[in-house]
């Protein structure tokens, strides 16, 4: 059923392309602009042109960002032509991999989850066929395999997870998730894996990350995504603005170990806690990098499954329900703000709509500081207390009575 309704509001959305434009995500006839910027990449290649520099071939002429390996597309010939079957498989395998992973068992969780694929963030990745939806495809077989018990598939997710990391960067910041190794043996191994692949793929992946030095995006209004985004929207500048990113970070710190202790998951959780914190550390480790877009937050369907379970009790729960319900408010925002802005009609709508967007703008960031705190609060309590697991690190705890 979720696969059925996503993917029919999906697809209305193609066919009624004003869904864009009222939403403010993009333009009807620019579809799978960034499927196309990578094909493009590709093309250049392979008729002598620097892909890392800016691109004659794309239509916003834009350079390409990472790994030589996304390269390939044009060895294996193919072009521009080729967009629309590829966007429609990549949505499509994103879309099933992403609901065969979470799973949901119940009405709510089903509700929970097409409110979530339905949500103009996630509608933002859908129209521009992103290419972070192959990090997200690698990275959820990866979760998959973490799944089972035998050592050969949990060795192949790591060399998946890195592979993610070759070629999109942020993606190392699941490195967290190797903490999940059921022994120190077990875990050094995988370090060592993983550190493996890394090395092998550096020559492939300096050029994208010099490009990407060279050429960061810098989003504005609606749908950015990241750290700075705040300094601009309420005028900030250094050190006041690094003060608010040190206090922020300080919060979590700080919420984490007041928490530590009191805090334990059984083993029916330990896959949901897992894929929540890959893709808490993605989320926030692409907030902290820089700005971005808001599809960004397709990472945020690995979180469903551990928030939506009732298995924690007391302030444990709390969090969970207030994580949820940010998670939502940011997903759906700025595309509800963007519907009644552009809804107006009145001859007083271009101030109207001025000051309608700014008021979605700052609220906007004001949750998402709020969602990306509390994420890191529970990231760090998942890293300290495996990382003591597999150091054999021991903590007093409270006197028997």
């Amino acid at each position: 059923m979720v696969v059925l309704l996503a993917a029919a509001a999906w697809g209305a959305c193609f066919h009624f392309p004003q869904v864009w434009q009222a939403t403010g995500i993009g333009e009807g006839d620019k579809l799978f602009l960034d499927l196309d910027s990578w094909l493009v990449a590709g093309e250049a290649a392979q008729h002598g042109i620097d892909p890392y520099q800016l691109n004659p071939l794309d239509v916003y002429h834009r350079p390409h960002f990472y790994s030589e390996w996304w390269l390939v597309s044009g060895k294996l010939g193919l072009t521009r032509q080729d967009s629309r079957w590829l966007g429609v498989s990549l949505l499509s395998l994103s879309l099933v991999g992403a609901v065969l992973l979470a799973r949901p068992a119940t009405g709510r969780q089903a509700g929970l989850m097409l409110l979530v694929l339905a949500s103009p963030a996630l509608l933002m990745a859908v129209n521009r066929a992103n290419i972070d939806l192959v990090v997200f495809l690698l990275m959820t077989g990866a979760f998959a395999l973490l799944r089972d018990p035998r050592g050969v598939p949990r060795l192949l997710a790591v060399v998946l997870l890195a592979i993610a990391g070759v070629l999109k960067y942020f993606p190392l910041a699941a490195v967290v998730v190797l903490l999940d190794a059921r022994t120190r043996r077990e875990w050094l191994g995988w370090l060592l894996v993983y550190g493996m692949v890394l090395m092998l793929a550096w020559p492939a992946a300096a050029a994208g990350l010099h490009s990407a030095a060279k050429y960061r995006p810098s989003p504005e209004w609606l749908y950015a995504f990241g750290a700075p985004v705040i300094f601009r929207d309420f005028a900030l500048v250094a050190p006041p603005a690094w003060l608010l990113l040190g206090a922020g970070g300080a919060v979590a710190v700080w919420v984490a170990r007041h928490e530590w202790r009191g805090i334990t998951t059984g083993p029916p959780e330990s896959a949901a806690e897992r894929e929540f914190a890959g893709g808490a550390a993605l989320l926030v480790g692409c907030f902290a990098l820089g700005s971005s877009y808001a599809y960004k937050l397709v990472f945020a369907l690995w979180l469903l499954p551990w928030l939506w379970r009732r298995t924690a009790a007391g302030p444990e729960q709390t969090w969970r329900r207030a994580t949820l319900a940010l998670l939502l408010a940011v997903l759906w925002l700025e595309g509800l703000a963007a519907v009644v802005i552009n809804g107006l009609g009145s001859p007083a709508a271009p101030l109207l709509s001025l000051r309608l967007l700014q008021v979605a703008l700052a609220v906007s960031q004001l949750l998402t500081w709020a969602l990306i705190i509390s994420l890191l609060r529970s990231l760090l309590i998942y890293a300290g207390q495996n990382l003591a697991r597999l150091t054999g690190a021991r903590r007093a705890g409270p006197s028997p009575a």
